[in-house]
C-alpha cells in the first residue's frame, strides 16, 4: 500500500474544491453585467459551490454531466429568485455557462492527460540507460517523486483552467456586451442554439463513456487517451457560441440605432409642429397689432357717442380674440410655450389633468431645442404611462437652484418599474417599432449639460407616481 495514500485524497480534495469555486468565481463573473449588487453575486456563487460540495460527499456515483448540471440550476433558480425578470437572458447566461464549462474542463482533461502520458512514456524509455539510471530508479521506487508528480499536475491543471474559462467567459463578455436586457423567445431561441449542441454534445460522450466503462470496468481515457476530436469539437462550438452573440450584439446596436434615428426625426417634425404653432402666434399677433388702431378708434367713437354697453361688447371680443390666438401657457420661451400647450390639448382630448409650474431659466445657458427635446419625451412617456390607470394625472415642474436646473415630470402610477441593470432605465413593456428610446435620449441631453435624469416610483404630493428627474448645469 501507498504510505501516501492519505496525503493523495487529501490533495484529490483540495484540487476539486479549489475548481469548484474557481467556476463559481468565472459563473459570477458572466453574469456579473445582467445582476446588480455584490451581496446578490455571492449568493449566486455561493448557490453553485454548496450544491457542487454536497453532490460530492454523496456515496454513490452520480454522472458529472447531472452534478454540473444541478450547480448551474441553483445558480440559476437563485438568480431567479434576487432579481425577477428578465427570465429569458438569465436562461441563456446559465446553458451558456454550462456548456463553457465543459468546454473548458474537457480541453484541460485532454491536456494533463497527454501531458501525464508522456511524462510517463518518457520515464520508462529511460530504462537501460546508464546516464539516467539515477531518475528512473527514483520515479519507480519513491513515493515522495509521483506525489509531487501528482501535485504539480494539479496545480497545472487548475492554472489551465482558470485561463481557459476565464479567458472564455472575457471573450465573451466583451462579444455580448454589458447584457441585452429583455429577450424575446426568437432572440433567446436563436442564442441558445449554439450552446445547446454543446450541451448535447456533452451528454453523449457521458452516456457513451459510462456505458463502456460500465462494460469494460476500465476507463476509455486508459484505453484510448481523450479523443482529439472532441476537443476540436469543443473549440468549434465555442467559437461558433462567440461568433453567435457577437452577430447579435451587433444586430441589437443596428436596431437600436434604427430606432433612435426613427425617433430623432420624429422629434423634428415635433419641433417643426412646434415651431408652426408660434409662427401662426406671432402671426396672429402682428394681425392683432396691424388692427389695433382701427379697434382703438372704435373704440373712442363709440365711447364719444355714449354707447358704452356697444363699446363694453366690442371690447369683449376684442380680449376673447386676444386670449385665442395667445399661447394655452406661458412658460418665458416661445418655444416651450408651444411644446407645452400643444402636449395640454393632448392630455385634455384623452381625459388627463395637467398641473404646469414650468419656468424657461432666465439665466445660465440651455438651448432652447434641447429642453424641447425633454419635454416633449417626459411629457410623452407621462402620457403613455397614464393609460388604464385609475387617476390620470401629470405634473410638470421646474426650479433652478444654483446652477442646476431641474425638471420633474410625474404621473400617477400604480405599477412597478422595471430597471434595465446595464444603463438603470426601465425596461419597455411596449414591443412596436419606435418605442424604449424616449429616456435615452433625455439622458443623452442631460449629459451634454453635465446633468443626469433620474427615474423611480415614489410618493409626490401625496401621490404615488412615477417620477422622472432631469438636472441639468446650466452656469
Amino acid at each position: 500500500m501507498n504510505p501516501l495514500e492519505p496525503c493523495y485524497e487529501i490533495a484529490s480534495r483540495i484540487y476539486r474544491m479549489a475548481v469548484t469555486v474557481l467556476n463559481a468565481s468565472c459563473c459570477v463573473f458572466w453574469v456579473k453585467p445582467a445582476m446588480a449588487g455584490r451581496k446578490k453575486l455571492w449568493r449566486i456563487g455561493a448557490a453553485y459551490v454548496t450544491v457542487i460540495l454536497i453532490l460530492a460527499w454523496v456515496p454513490c456515483y452520480i454522472p458529472s454531466i447531472l452534478v454540473y448540471g444541478l450547480g448551474v440550476l441553483a445558480a440559476f433558480l437563485v438568480m431567479c429568485l434576487l432579481d425577477r425578470k428578465d427570465f429569458g437572458q438569465k436562461v441563456f447566461l446559465a446553458v451558456t455557462f454550462f456548456c463553457m464549462r465543459w468546454q473548458a474542463g474537457n480541453i484541460v482533461g485532454s491536456t494533463t492527460g497527454w501531458l501525464y502520458r508522456g511524462w510517463v512514456d518518457w520515464l520508462i524509455s529511460l530504462k537501460g540507460q546508464k546516464s539516467w539510471t539515477l531518475l528512473y530508479k527514483m520515479a519507480m521506487e519513491s513515493y515522495e517523486f509521483w506525489f509531487a508528480i501528482y501535485v504539480a499536475d494539479c496545480i497545472f491543471g487548475f492554472l489551465l483552467t482558470a485561463l481557459l474559462l476565464y479567458g472564455a467567459i472575457r471573450l465573451m463578455r466583451w462579444a455580448y456586451g454589458g447584457g441585452q436586457g429583455h429577450l424575446n423567445r426568437k432572440e433567446l431561441l436563436l442564442l441558445l442554439m449554439p450552446s445547446v449542441l454543446g450541451v448535447f454534445a456533452y451528454g453523449v460522450d457521458e452516456f457513451y463513456r459510462g456505458v463502456y466503462e460500465a462494460e469494460a470496468a476500465k476507463s476509455v481515457f486508459d484505453l484510448k487517451g481523450r479523443p482529439l476530436l472532441i476537443n476540436l469539437y469543443c473549440l468549434a462550438c465555442y467559437f461558433t457560441i462567440l461568433a453567435m452573440v457577437y452577430v447579435f450584439r451587433k444586430w441589437k446596436q443596428e436596431q437600436r440605432a434604427e430606432g433612435e434615428r426613427r425617433v430623432f426625426l420624429a422629434q423634428m417634425k415635433d419641433v417643426q409642429r412646434h415651431m408652426e404653432e408660434v409662427e401662426r402666434l406671432y402671426s396672429d399677433l402682428r394681425g392683432l397689432r396691424h388692427d389695433m388702431g382701427n379697434h382703438l378708434m372704435t373704440l373712442e367713437e363709440l365711447y364719444a357717442r355714449g354707447a358704452y354697453e356697444a363699446a363694453g361688447r366690442y371690447a369683449e371680443d376684442m380680449r376673447a380674440k386676444l386670449q385665442a390666438i395667445s399661447a394655452d401657457i406661458r412658460s418665458g420661451h416661445p418655444v416651450t410655450d408651444a411644446v407645452l400647450s400643444v402636449r395640454r390639448r393632448e392630455m385634455e382630448e384623452k381625459g388627463i389633468s395637467f398641473d404646469c409650474d414650468f419656468h424657461y431659466p432666465q439665466k445660465g445657458e440651455l438651448n432652447a431645442f434641447d429642453l424641447s427635446i425633454i419635454l416633449n419625451n417626459a411629457l410623452a412617456n407621462a402620457v403613455e404611462a397614464s393609460e388604464g390607470e385609475p387617476r390620470r394625472e401629470i405634473m410638470l415642474t421646474s426650479r433652478l437652484v444654483k446652477n442646476m436646473y431641474i425638471i420633474e415630470v410625474a404621473n400617477a402610477f400604480s405599477g412597478s418599474l422595471h430597471i434595465n441593470v446595464p444603463d438603470g432605465l426601465p425596461l419597455t413593456t411596449k414591443t412596436e417599432e419606435g418605442h424604449g428610446f424616449g429616456l435615452p435620449g433625455i439622458r443623452h441631453v442631460a449629459r451634454n449639460y453635465y446633468g443626469e435624469a433620474e427615474i423611480g416610483v415614489e410618493q409626490y404630493r401625496g401621490i404615488r407616481c412615477c417620477v422622472l428627474r432631469v438636472m441639468l448645469q446650466i452656469g
